[in-house]
């Protein structure tokens, strides 16, 4: 109990609070800086960290994370160009609320939303992590697989534009997925001779190009500005009092952030596409997703901030990353002589307890910040177009070749670009086609590793319990639209 109370006191003490404040406050720029992101910014910083105390390192680092996580949705809703690709979810409803005027609601549902999970997920990290450590252990490669084929699945939930152009879009987008070397045996396959395409294509640069630069050709087609007046730009309380009708939506939100963020190598991107699939099926107006419905930015946003928590369970507990930003906290830890495990349970208690108290502080920081800033922040949706544009796009390609330093990714950029016009042009869904991209690999990796494991006879993995549940739950997920539109049929015809 004496070391809680000693890493409540680093943490809450003035010291502390500035080491969080500067921290979440670096963290906030590199999340809404596009394609920046937490994994740049953290590594950029850990190099400064290392003449501080382990606490005091870890308060720094999990403010950046804190602050990263939050702030990729301020240009998802802004300008529809995620800051990450876990907030590229956000974006769907919090664009369209922006367009209508509403900016400054849905970065204060986003605020609310993203402090809840944060809060969530470190109490959750508190209570659950002795036992978690254990279930971890019940995912292999069978366990995976059926998680992806689950993620796939889902893509036929997440579109309005009908069964087959959902499944369309998600089985292009993991097909886009498998360019590159192969899994299996590392030789190239579908690069056609290109040596840039043999790392396989970016995913940030498929993001910004098929939010950002479609969305600013589209734009570029109105000269006017994304929101019509600055009397219009909405209310924080009103956002803060939608998020909390939401509140189903934002438990469920992190419940899918804990559970997939302490899945090794998941991160908040599945998360946050699951929530917003998941409130989209349960909903009563389906039809309003896309065009600026609450529960569509505050189900994601708490999950893509519980993962924070849920991350840190596989990364504390045996010294597996649950995502790229844990990665590099694990690498601090080690910089600072303390390794993850069994002994950090005993040996560095009063880091791991000030490692949660940082979360909890950082969920604090999220709700003061955002909703200080949600109305300076929506003045940007009043930028006359011909300004913003321009802006936007430099500020995209920049973003895109410091990710990578690679030139070939801002061309990668440009034709995800002309592709996301073309299926906004079209009706099919563009979330689909992402979603297809980000699941597809998880899925082919455990599926080669998968069918090694049971020398071909896949079947046996239903004899698994988590295979088993997952499988059913696919099973629902794609005979679910089949099931309604049989009864919609039964119904007109019954009717006359």
């Amino acid at each position: 109990m004496s070391s809680i109370w000693e890493s409540l006191y680093i943490v809450f003490s003035l010291n502390g609070l500035i080491l969080a404040t500067v921290g979440f406050l670096i963290g906030c720029i590199g999340g809404a800086m596009v394609g920046i992101g937490g994994a740049l910014t953290t590594a950029l910083v850990i190099p400064f960290t290392l003449s501080m105390t382990p606490a005091s390192a870890m308060i720094v680092l999990i403010g950046i994370y804190s602050g990263v996580s939050y702030a990729g949705s301020i240009p998802s809703i802004l300008i529809n160009t995620p800051g990450a690709p876990s907030s590229a979810a956000v974006a769907l409803d919090g664009y369209a609320m922006a367009k209508r005027g509403e900016a400054t609601t849905a970065i204060a549902i986003s605020a609310t939303a993203s402090a809840i999970g944060a809060l969530v997920g470190g109490l959750c990290l508190i209570v659950a992590l002795p036992f978690l450590q254990y279930l971890a252990l019940a995912f292999g490669s069978p366990e995976f697989l059926m998680f992806g084929l689950f993620g796939l699945a889902s893509i036929v939930a997440a579109s309005d534009a009908g069964y087959l152009k959902g499944f369309t879009a998600g089985i292009l987008g993991a097909l886009l997925a498998t360019i590159g070397a192969s899994l299996l045996d590392a030789n190239p396959r579908f690069t056609f001779g290109i040596a840039e395409l043999i790392d396989g294509v970016d995913l940030v640069a498929v993001m910004i190009g098929l939010f950002a630069f479609s969305e600013m050709v589209r734009l570029s087609r109105n000269p006017n500005s994304i929101a019509k007046s600055i009397a219009g730009l909405g209310s924080m309380w009103r956002g803060i009092i939608w998020a909390l009708k939401e509140w189903k939506a934002i438990l469920r939100g992190c419940g899918m952030g804990i559970v997939v963020g302490f899945v090794p190598g998941e991160g908040g991107t599945v998360a946050t596409f699951m929530s917003y699939i998941t409130e989209k099926q349960l909903s009563k107006e389906p039809e309003r997703f896309g065009k600026g419905h609450p529960a569509g930015i505050a189900g994601p946003e708490a999950a893509n901030n519980s993962v924070i928590g849920g991350a840190l369970v596989p990364t504390l507990s045996f010294g597996i990353p649950g995502s790229v930003s844990t990665a590099l906290l694990l690498t601090a830890l080690m910089l600072h002589g303390i390794r993850p495990g069994p002994t950090l349970f005993t040996n560095d208690v009063v880091i791991l307890y000030t490692i949660i108290g940082s979360i909890l502080l950082g969920a604090v920081l999220t709700m003061v910040v955002g909703l200080t800033m949600s109305r300076p922040l929506a003045l940007l949706t009043v930028i006359p177009i011909p300004v913003l544009v321009p802006v936007v796009c430099v500020i995209s390609v920049i973003g895109i070749y410091a990710a990578s330093f690679n030139y070939s990714h801002i061309y990668v950029a440009l034709a995800a670009g002309v592709l996301g016009y073309a299926f906004t042009r079209l009706r099919y869904p563009v979330v689909a086609f992402l979603l297809g991209f980000i699941v597809g690999p998880l899925a082919e990796e455990n599926f080669m590793r998968t069918w090694q494991l049971t020398q071909g006879n896949m079947w046996e993995i239903l004899a698994r319990p988590i295979c088993a549940i997952l499988f059913l739950l696919t099973a629902i997920v794609l005979l679910r639209p089949l099931w309604k539109l049989l009864i919609g049929r039964l119904a007109r015809q019954a009717s006359a």
